[in-house]
Formats: structure tokens, sequence, C-alpha cells
């Protein structure tokens, strides 16, 4: 089995490309075709399950490959499709043993698209630019159908004022955790301290919004105010500006330790 690439190369370049393509398959068999942005979710999928995919064939695939060309070159050198048959019922042996059937299936195909690669690079991989567009269509392939899929997508609501109020309070065990999680404001008593707390907001560009979190209190004669601001989009929340002091009581009642 001489071939254009070395060894090495060629099963490396067999990984490559079966376990991108398997990768995708599962992929499109895991997305919600009622979510948005399907096409970014396809993608995440996809080098997800690219790693274990990768790690199987890297190692397993690749070592009964090895072995099965091995006696192939020795005892059946004409019968190419004995080295796809092995390598396909290798391919299913796991799902096999745990009786998985889908398991099976997925490997048996998996091994035997891997095999038809490697016949394929002994047979062309003097042909550079068939090589090549052999090792670029993974990417051919996974750009087109996360375009189409994108395309496909409902469309994204709106990103309105309320949704940032919701997402930037959306946390627990925080100071903003006591803060109305509306726009609005919630006054009552906090260690004798007559308290004051306002959320609001500001839109500054399309679907980006300052939100702002502000505390008065007062007792007697001591009084004081704090507030901060965050910067808030429909994926990130970063600070904006903060001033003043930390009211004293939470020192005392870490934030959200009190009811509202």
């Amino acid at each position: 089995m001489d071939t254009g690439v070395s060894f090495i190369s060629r099963k490396l370049i067999a990984t490559f490309v079966t376990t991108m393509l398997v990768a995708m398959v599962m992929s499109l068999l895991n997305i919600d075709m009622t979510i948005y942005e399907q096409g970014n979710h396809f993608v995440g999928w996809t080098f997800f399950f690219s790693l274990y995919v990768g790690a199987v064939i890297l190692v397993y695939g690749n070592i009964i490959s090895v072995g099965v060309e091995l006696l192939q070159k020795k005892y059946f050198i004409l019968h190419r499709w004995l080295y796809v048959g092995i390598l396909g019922v290798f391919g299913a042996l796991f799902g096999i043993a745990y009786k998985e059937m889908t398991l099976a299936i997925a490997g048996f195909s998996s091994a035997i698209f891997f095999a038809l690669i490697d016949l394929w690079l002994i047979k062309n991989s003097y042909k550079t630019k068939q090589l090549f567009f052999l090792i670029l269509s993974p990417f051919l392939i996974l750009f087109s159908l996360w375009l189409y899929l994108q395309v496909m997508s409902p469309p994204l609501p709106p990103f309105t004022q309320e949704d940032a109020v919701s997402y930037a309070t959306s946390g627990e065990g925080t100071m903003i955790s006591d803060f109305p999680k509306k726009v609005g404001t919630w006054t009552g008593i906090v260690d004798n301290y007559e308290v004051k707390r306002e959320t609001s907001v500001t839109s500054i560009s399309n679907e980006e919004y300052v939100v702002t979190f502000s505390e008065e209190w007062k007792r007697g004669y001591i009084s004081g105010r704090y507030f901060t601001s965050y910067i808030v989009d429909r994926n990130s929340m970063t600070i904006k500006e903060s001033e003043g002091n930390y009211p004293p009581y939470y020192a005392k009642h870490p934030a959200n330790s009190y009811s509202h």
C-alpha cells in the first residue's frame, strides 16, 4: 500500500475527516430545531463531539486500522473490501458488547467511512488538488450547515429594557439580589435604617442599556447613598460606574440575608 503521503499522514487525514463528519452528524441529531441561533449551537456541539469521537478514532480506530492493514498486506492484499468490512466489525464491537444498537450502527458507519477514506488516500494521495479538497471539505460542510441553520433559525426577539433589568438581577447571593427585579423602588427598615432601593434603566444604543442600582439610607443624623451601574446587552454585563460608601448594615447583614 504505497502512497504519496506518509503512512502516518494518511491515517491522521482519515482520522480528521472522519471525526469532523461524524461529529457534525451527531450534532445535527442533537440540535433543538426550535431554538434561536441554531448554527452557533451546531458548531458548538460539533466541536464538543469531535473531542470524544476524535479520541476514539485516533487511538482505538487507528490501532485496529494499522493491525488490519498489516494483515491485509500479508494475507489478502488483493481483497481490499475485507479491510473495509473488518474495520466495520471492530467499529460496531462496543455497541454489540453493550447491546446498544444505536452505538453499534454509529461505530460501524464511522469505521466504514474511515476505511473508505483511507483506501481513497492510497489511490489518490498523489493528486494534490483532490487531497487539498478532502482536507478542506469538513470546513466547507461545517460552514454551509452553520449558515443554513443560522438563516433558518427563528429570529431573535428584541432585547428590551425589561430584559436588561431581568438579566442584571438574575444572580443570587449578591447586593443586587436585594434590589427590585423590575424598574421601581423598594422602601423598608433594615437595622433601624430607613432604606430606599431603586432599580432604573436607560437605553444607550440599539439593544444596549445602562442598568443602575441606587440605595439610600437614613437613621437620625446618619445618612448615605450608594449606586452602581452596569452596561448590559443580550450576552454580557459589565460595570460602568460605582460611587458612594456601602451601607453600614451590610457589615452585619450580608447581601440577601434579609427579606424584602
